[in-house]
């Protein structure tokens, strides 16, 4: 009779639901986590991703457990029924282990959403039967899957040639290899896997330790970035803000010749995560000049990868014009078809809105969101600039607005900023980013969103009706209850220049403007000045922010 252990396990409190928990080795098909998730005491719905089991026991020694098979899923109900396996329970004793919840990307590799804290259960003897190799360890091929990936993941970070890193690959692990596929059947599935990845190695041609950004700051950045940190003052509400990276693969498609090094400008940045609140990429993080949507897809997935997962402290990304892969010279006629671009609702998937890992407040799951610092009493708001109307086509069936060299914000969007994102107590100070500058000629709704920002300025009540077909907009934002509030800035990108504006009729407000942080020039590799993003370093009290720029952004400041 199958023994279940229920649980409670969750993705954001220690797990104080689990009790002792015993299996006995062998007992086949009978012992069952029962295992309800939850975030901040509700169910958690995964419906779309993949949960594994993961047992980390020994994940020092190379020998992580990951099983996503054997399971019963519930996802709208936030619960799942695992049952285990020899793999399991095959070290005696404690054994510690988590539940993942997992994407599948296109390239058949998993993007973890997110995990349930570590639990423990013990496993006691019984009698062991099966391959055993390696101090009592089961292999398996998912096992040589794992070690491939970990040879893949390496081939990235080393100056040796694929194919030596591949005959140290097949040397090292022979015995294992020998145990478990002596007909070498699947070390010829391991070949097949090994030529497609040199094919996308072969199309990249360029050092692969520079794409991936490496895991500390190149040499040439050392010295920059002590100056840097020794000018911010933790006590401060201090930001770390790059724009306009524009990331690609060196395709020959992209002006950007060099940017197989912009990966590293990213490491650069997360380098001094441990004196900032929080960290913004505020757009055209990949340059998305291919004709191939699922290149461009790929660089998404790299870039919230790269940036989310090496996250320390609370972290955001926008979407810019280049992201979604609307490129003029892509286009027919000037135009684009559905299936060309990567739209809103994958977005979502690539910058981990669906899934809110910082706490932070979204719109349902928008790209567009705001989150609370209360002991610095600052609210940092994210909006979306590039909120074109994706249900508008032209007769042909191509979009009407591609997002390229079109810019926009909703109704939704816009009555979410005036009715929920800036309702804050009255001792806050908001900083408000986005991609596009709130003066662009280009941009559907600007002077909505500047009315609404000049109201709440104020603490007053205005119309916001819209004059743009298929961007409609009309209802009032009034923020006369609330009163006058403190408003930063809005910082942004996309033009490529440093600059202020200051804009509103009424009352006037900051707009600053950052340089890109991707390069164009040789000369420029391996100096400071190769990289270019900043550290606003807000002071509530004086209501002033000094600017500290990197590279080739430069110090500057304004008062709010």
């Amino acid at each position: 009779m199958p023994i279940k252990h229920l649980m409670t396990l969750s993705t954001t409190e220690p797990n104080n639901n689990v009790g002792v928990i015993k299996v006995r080795q062998e007992d086949i098909n009978s012992q069952i986590f029962d295992v309800e998730i939850e975030a901040n005491g509700d169910p958690v719905d995964f419906t779309g991703l993949t949960p594994f089991f993961v047992n980390k026991t020994k994940m020092a020694d190379g020998k992580p457990i990951e099983q996503a098979d054997r399971m019963d899923v519930y996802p709208s109900e936030g619960c799942l029924e695992y049952t285990l396996d020899n793999r399991d329970w095959q070290w005696i004793g404690k054994n510690t282990a988590y539940f993942s919840f997992r994407e599948l990307n296109n390239d058949n590799t998993w993007n973890e959403m997110y995990s349930t804290r570590d639990f423990t259960y013990q496993v006691t003897e019984g009698v062991t039967q099966g391959t055993i190799y390696d101090s009592g360890y089961v292999w398996t091929f998912e096992d040589l899957l794992r070690m491939f990936a970990v040879f893949v993941n390496d081939s990235e970070n080393t100056m040796l040639s694929l194919q030596e890193q591949w005959d140290k690959f097949i040397q090292d692990n022979k015995e294992i290899l020998e145990s478990i596929d002596p007909g070498g059947e699947l070390l010829n599935q391991l070949n097949e896997l090994k030529k497609k990845q040199e094919e996308i190695d072969g199309k990249i041609a360029v050092n692969a330790e520079l794409q991936i950004g490496g895991e500390t700051p190149r040499p040439a950045f050392n010295q920059a970035l002590k100056t840097l940190r020794s000018k911010i003052d933790k006590n401060k509400f201090n930001v770390l803000h790059m724009t306009d990276l524009h990331t690609d693969y060196g395709y020959d498609a992209t002006s950007w010749k060099y940017a197989q090094y912009f990966w590293s400008h990213i490491t650069n940045m997360q380098s001094l995560q441990d004196v900032a609140d929080v960290a913004i990429y505020n757009g055209d993080n990949a340059d998305c000049y291919i004709k191939d949507k699922e290149q461009s897809e790929i660089q998404q997935r790299k870039f919230g990868i790269k940036t989310l997962r090496k996250a320390e402290v609370p972290t955001f990304v926008n979407v810019g014009n280049h992201d979604n892969g609307s490129p003029p010279f892509k286009r027919d006629i000037g135009k684009v078809m559905p299936g060309d671009i990567i739209t809103n609702e994958e977005f979502k998937g690539f910058y981990a809105a669906k899934v809110r890992i910082f706490d932070e407040v979204r719109n349902g799951d928008s790209l567009y969101f705001y989150k609370d610092f209360p002991d610095k009493k600052v609210r940092v708001i994210g909006i979306n600039t590039n909120d074109n109307n994706q249900n508008v086509f032209n007769s042909d069936g191509t979009y009407k607005y591609g997002s390229h060299d079109h810019f926009a914000m909703q109704q939704e969007q816009l009555e979410w900023l005036a009715d929920v994102a800036l309702k804050v107590p009255t001792d806050y100070h908001v900083i408000i980013f986005g991609h596009c500058p709130l003066h662009e000629t280009i941009f559907d709704n600007r002077e909505c969103a500047v009315k609404i920002l000049e109201a709440y300025k104020m603490g007053t009540s205005v119309p916001i009706k819209s004059i743009y077909p298929d961007h409609e907009v009309d209802f009032t934002a009034d923020f006369t209850q609330q009163g006058p509030a403190s408003l930063v800035g809005y910082i942004c990108g996309h033009w490529h220049d440093e600059g202020f504006n200051q804009l509103g009729n009424s009352v006037k407000f900051t707009q600053m403007r950052c340089l890109n942080g991707g390069f164009s020039d040789p000369a420029l590799i391996n100096t400071p000045q190769e990289d270019c993003w900043s550290v606003l370093s807000v002071d509530t009290a004086t209501k002033k922010v000094n600017v500290y720029g990197f590279g080739r952004a430069t110090d500057r400041s304004f008062n709010y």
